[in-house]
Order: structure tokens, then sequence, then C-alpha cells
């Protein structure tokens, strides 16, 4: 890291050139090729994919994702009287017209089933040639929904329905994040004082995050990657770029004011707090690879690229941003409010709040143990009802065409028409599958949370049959999905047992449904290689057993009180109006990635507490005045990184996504948690409880694994700043024996 402190110093004015030639490469590259997102969603095994396969086989017209042409009359006249019905007609034809656009039913065919009783609403069904974001681009989606949309008059108004319209009409979260940058900023002035010591860390990580955002794109053309894949590489991006300049940067201002020439300071920095950005950044991008373990491609786009948004910065931390510091120099503290230089976080030669708080945990770390145990475990106790699905269109805006047009059929027909179950048949040669269907028909009509049946129509090949079920309950409701397992367990098998015909569930709803339960099955194996991975990186940079545990440890809490906060808010209900969301199931995916995200930022500041705790160790062998000392000196940055990454996490709680104000609340309450919580009570009560095992590792083990280092040899350097530490804490009682 010396060597690399070094080069970027000595060469900055050609580091800052590559820079800049590698962004405009990529930038100029990405704006020449586009970008070619789309959804790869595989789910080997799951009946849903089942149906769908089986009915792309026999019946590709009827295989493409569908969406609904709502439309209803004003109050007092109806859909099927002349010149409403005509205009009706009219749209319906414009859209088989349309590029991509497979077929559109008769709604106004008998016997009138999408149809309503009072003739005011009605709907018809829109199939496309292909798969949404595979087969067909949002643009097309997109003109489709215009063109209802558009069509709108005074008599009747058009809207358009279903997870299709959803993707794509769903908002970007524009400017959400300029609120956390400029939050950001408020915090790095107050940490830093001066208006340069502000935008060094803030404009090289957002220079870092624009340059990763045009390799993202670029990626889009190798991996599948979900559109809203670089929303979510934003805001990880954003959160990690500014936390790892602000630590680097907080060391380069440390050694420079205590009397390093700009060299010296750059090298220190590097080799102290740019080791430890490095394996912060490497167990983050391992926690957010861990989600390939899943085996879920729809996963894989999101991994690789908020990792890329992680890697970049990371870089840019230790490469671009010493670069900047070594023209700086002392400059880094210019444009300053005052007269004086703002005091050194690291300077502890007088008496600060972190330091008297670092020795009153020390006196009673058993208070501090049960104190943060106590309300981590409280928050957690919610995340035991956690429900999983998929949040339908009554959660979407007021003023979108989907929740306008998820209103109306609710109004119409009842919440359940805005998920139906279909019902794909596999009709072995020579069996009367009619007659099987309608049995069955006959059998799910008489379950008490269906609403209607469609007749069961068998397909020329005689061999594939169809029908719709729908439900008296919206799609996210329990009662759905509910009925879904027991019309798999119990009332299909029933009827279809023996009879050579095979049924099998499909449809969007069932399709979320199933992702789900794929996911919670491979859940415990990701946890697993991912907590493994991240505790054998650690146990080789600590060079300790209990460490890593008790790390692992802490962080599964943090997340299980991020899901309680979120299963509270969004599950729950509780506070939810202030964000504008309407309370329904966690989306199936959330857990997986919120744990890779959460454990691996967790993680970050796990790595910058215990490895300043870990030099004092090396320096002094005192596990009680270490972990004080350690506590002490990185408690005031890390609580400001924490309330720069809460920023800009709670800044997407605005952009209206109901997905990424999951993100954006699990994250930033799982942050904080993590600096006022674990790393100001947990961690430092329990270390000062177990003392010197906290460093125990069996010699055969020591031997084995590779010896890394965090610190660095820069370390030994640093003795006047050790000296100041001690006048600090010179008045601690002498620490009892362990």
């Amino acid at each position: 890291m010396q060597t690399l402190a070094l080069f970027c110093y000595r060469r900055r004015w050609w580091v800052l050139g590559l820079w800049i030639a590698l962004a405009v490469g990529v930038g100029a590259g990405a704006g020449a090729v586009g970008s070619s997102y789309s959804e790869d969603f595989d789910l080997p095994g799951a009946e849903s994919i089942q149906a769908l396969e089986l009915l792309q086989e026999r019946s590709p017209a009827d295989s493409g994702d569908s969406l609904q042409v709502v439309f209803a009359a004003d109050p007092g006249s109806t859909v099927t009287e002349g010149s409403n019905r005509d205009e009706v007609d009219e749209l319906l034809a414009e859209l088989r017209e349309l590029p991509d656009v497979a077929q559109v039913s008769d709604p106004f065919e008998e016997p009138r089933s999408t149809i309503s009783e009072d003739e005011r609403i009605g709907f018809a069904n829109l199939v496309l040639d292909g798969i949404a974001g595979t087969d067909v681009t949002p643009e097309s989606i997109t003109t489709i929904v215009e063109t209802i949309t558009d069509a709108t008059t005074d008599a009747v108004q058009f809207e358009a329905g279903g997870p299709t319209a959803q993707y794509a009409t769903s908002q970007e979260p524009g400017g959400a994040e300029q609120i956390g940058i400029l939050v950001a900023a408020v915090v790095l002035f107050f940490v830093f004082g001066s208006i340069v010591g502000m935008l060094t860390p803030l404009l090289v990580a957002i220079f870092a995050l624009g340059t990763a955002l045009s390799v993202i794109t670029l990626l889009t053309h190798v991996v599948a990657v979900p559109e809203f894949a670089p929303i979510l590489a934003t805001l990880i991006g954003l959160g990690v770029g500014i936390d790892y300049c602000l630590f680097v940067v907080t060391r380069f201002r440390s050694a420079l004011h205590h009397g390093a020439t700009k060299e010296d300071a750059v090298r220190r920095a590097i080799d102290t707090s740019g080791r430890a950005v490095v394996f912060a950044g490497i167990i983050v991008c391992i926690a957010l690879l861990g989600m390939f373990a899943l085996q879920v491609s729809f996963l894989y786009g999101v991994a690789v690229s908020a990792a890329t948004a992680v890697l970049i910065t990371m870089i840019a931390a230790i490469t671009l941003l010493p670069a900047v510091l070594g023209m700086l120099g002392p400059r880094i503290d210019r444009w300053r409010l005052g007269r004086k230089v703002p005091r050194d976080p690291d300077d502890l030669s007088h008496s600060t709040g972190w330091s008297r708080w670092a020795l009153r945990i020390e006196r009673h770390p058993v208070v501090a143990t049960v104190v943060g145990a106590a309300i981590l475990v409280t928050l957690c106790i919610p995340a035991l009802s956690l429900r999983l699905g998929s949040s339908d269109a009554g959660n979407d805006p007021e003023d979108t065409t989907t929740r306008k047009a998820y209103d109306l059929l609710a109004e119409g027909f009842g919440p359940g028409f805005n998920g139906q179950f279909l019902l794909v048949a596999d009709i072995e040669e020579g069996v009367d599958g009619e007659a099987v269907l309608n049995d069955l028909a006959a059998e799910l009509e008489d379950d008490v949370d269906v609403a209607t049946v469609t007749p069961p129509m068998v397909l020329p090949d005689g061999r594939t049959g169809l029908m719709s079920v729908f439900l008296n309950s919206a799609p996210q409701d329990e009662e759905t999905t509910d009925f879904l397992s027991r019309a798999r367990s119990d009332i299909i098998p029933a009827v279809t047992a023996g009879t050579g015909v095979t049924v099998y569930v499909g449809g969007i709803t069932a399709i979320f449904q199933d992702f789900g339960d794929v996911l919670a099955d491979k859940l415990p194996l990701f946890i697993g290689v991912v907590v493994l991975l991240s505790f054998l990186l650690l146990m080789a940079v600590f060079r300790s057993l209990l460490v890593p545990l008790k790390a692992a440890v802490m962080n599964l809490l943090a997340i299980g009180a991020a899901f309680g906060l979120v299963v509270v808010i969004f599950q729950w209900g509780w506070g939810a109006d202030l964000i504008g969301v309407q309370p329904g199931p966690i989306e199936s995916f959330l857990p997986v990635m919120l744990f890779a995200i959460l454990f691996g930022l967790s993680m970050d500041y796990e790595v910058f507490l215990v490895s300043r705790i870990h030099e004092e160790w090396v320096h002094s062998h005192d596990n009680t005045r270490a972990v004080t000392r350690g506590l002490a000196v990185t408690g005031r940055v890390i609580t400001a990184a924490a309330l720069i990454m809460f920023s800009v996490f709670f800044s997407f709680v605005f952009g209206g996504q109901r997905v990424i104000q999951l993100f954006g609340i699990g994250l930033a309450t799982a942050v904080m948690l993590d600096a006022l919580v674990i790393r100001s009570l947990l961690v430092p009560g329990i270390m000062h409880l177990i003392g010197k095992p906290n460093w125990w590792l069996p010699s055969w083990l020591d031997r084995l694994i590779p010896n890394i280092s965090v610190e660095g040899p820069a370390v030994r350097e640093e003795e006047a700043e050790r000296e100041l530490i001690e006048e600090e804490l010179g008045e601690a009682p002498e620490p009892a024996a362990r």
C-alpha cells in the first residue's frame, strides 16, 4: 500500500489524467452503445414457470406478458351504449396494430365476463409478443400505455393496469440522491470545518460513481441487468464512496496536523485507512456477489452492478484521492469558518465527548452490553412476522395509470381481478380433458376465496387446457397466498389424480410467490457462504477467533433489527402514511439483497473500529486501553460516516418507488443502529468483558492462515499521536487483570 500511495502522490497529475481519460472513455462508450437492460427471470422447477414454459411451447400467442386495458364510463352511463362502445372498439383496434402486440381480447364478446354487472367498467386483456424487458422493450410498452391513456375522453376513461404496465411506467427516484448529497455535504463540513475539506471526499466519490454507472451501462450488454439495478448501485456506491473517502481524508489531516509532510501524510493515510478501505470494500463485494450462490439469474445483474459501484469507488479512494490530496496538502483546511484550524477528530490531547464515552464504557461494560443487546433483540422481534410476496398496484401513487386501473377493477369486479391465477393443463392423449377441467372449475368455485372461474378452454391440439381464477382478495393479501398453497396441495390433486391431466398454477401472482419460496429455501445457504467468507477474512486480518465471530453475530442482529423495522412500517403500516405507502407484503427478493448489502456495510464499520483497536493492541498488548483508545479515536468519524450513509439511503425514501423505499428504510436504519448501538455500545462492551482472549488464535491455525495486515507499517511512525492519546486517557483506572 505504501508503494501505491507514493506512486499516486509522485505521479499525481498522471493519476488524475488517467482517471479523467477512463471516465471520458467509458462515458463515451456508454453513450454510443446505450443500455440494454433485461429481466432475465428464471426459477428452475417452479410450478408457475412450468406453466409458462408449457404455454410457450403449446400456444406461443398466449404466453407473452400481458396488461389490462381498463375503461370506465361516466357515472350514469355504460360502456356498452353507442358512442362509448365505439370509443372502446376504436382504441382496441388501434392497439392491435401496434408493434409487439400479439392479441387483444374483445370485452363485448359473450358471455361478457370482463364487463361489470352495472356495465360501467370493463377491461380487455392485451397480450404482448414476448416477455417484457427481454423480448419487448420498455419503450414499446410505454408506447402501448400512452396510447391507452391518451384515448381518455370526457365520456370514457382509459387506464393501463397490471405488472407489465407498472414495469414500463414506474418512476425513477429522480433527484432523491441530491438530498443525500446535500446532507452529506453539511456533515462533512462539520467534520472538517472547511469548504475544501468538505468538497474533496464528496467530489471524488461522485466522480467515481459516475464512472461506475457508465461501466454498468456497458455491462448491460454482457450481463442481464434489470432496469432498477443502477438505482440500487447509486444508492450503495454513493454511500460507501463518501464514507471511504472520509476515512482516508481524516487520517491524512491527522498526519498533517502532527507535523508530517504532504508525502508522508498521504503514505500514512493510504497505509492505514486505505488498507481498511480495501478490506471493507472486499467484504462488501463478497457479500454482494454471494447472491450468485442462490442460483437465481434475476439477481446476478443486480449483484454485479452493485459490486461494480463499490469496487470502483473503493479504487478511487486509494488512487485518485491520494493524488488529489497530494495536490492540496495543507490547503485541505482552506476556506474555513473562523480563524482556528478545526480540531482534528483524531486529536485527543484534550477531553472530548467520545473519549469520555469510551471511558464510561470501559467502567460499565456489562451495562453497555445489556442495553445494546436489549435494543437490538427488541427490534428483531417484528422480523419473525415477515411475510414475503409482491406488493400490487394498490401501492402505486394515486396519480399513476396503474393505480387508477387497479381502483377501477376493484370497484367493478373486486380486488382479485388485479391478479388472476392462470391454470395451464397438460392433457394426456386420449383423455377427456375438458370434463376434468370442468370438474376442477366447479371445485374451485366452491372455495370461499374464489370470486369467479372462467369456463375452461381446451386448445385445438387437444392436449392443453386453460382457465383463469379470480379471487375475492387482492394479489398482495395473505388470503391469496393461502389459496395458492391450498389449490396446489389439496384442490387440484383431489380432482386430477389418476385422470391423465396435470394442472400447473401460473400467472404473475403465482410467479412472485414461487420466487419468494425459492429464495427462502436458499437463504440459509446464502447466509452461510457470506458469513463464512467474511469470518475467514477477518480472522486472517485480526489473528483472532472471537473478533470475527462477534462481528458475525452483531451484524446478524443489526440486519434482524432492520428487517423488524421494515416489517413494522411496510407490512404492519405503522407510520406508512408519512412516506406515502400502503401496508402489504415485503418483496420476495428484499431479504436476500438487503442481507447482502447490510452485512457488507456493517463489516465496513467493524473493520474501521476494530482495526484501530487492533492497532493499539499490537502497540501495547493492553486490551482494556486498546478498546478504549480505539473507540475514542474512531467514534466521531464512524458516527459522521454513518450519518452520511444514513442521509444518502434515507433520501431514496422520497423517490416514490415502494421497492426503493424498502431499501432506503432498511439500509438507513441498519446503518444508524450499527454505528450508535453496535459500534458504540455492544462491540466495546463485549470486548472489555472478554479481555485478552479477544486476540487468541490457536498456534496451529495461526501458521496455516495468511498474515494480512490492515494497519501496515506506518502505524509505528505515529508515536506523537499516541502520546497525545496517552495524555487524554492517563486518568483512566488501571485495567483489571483478565
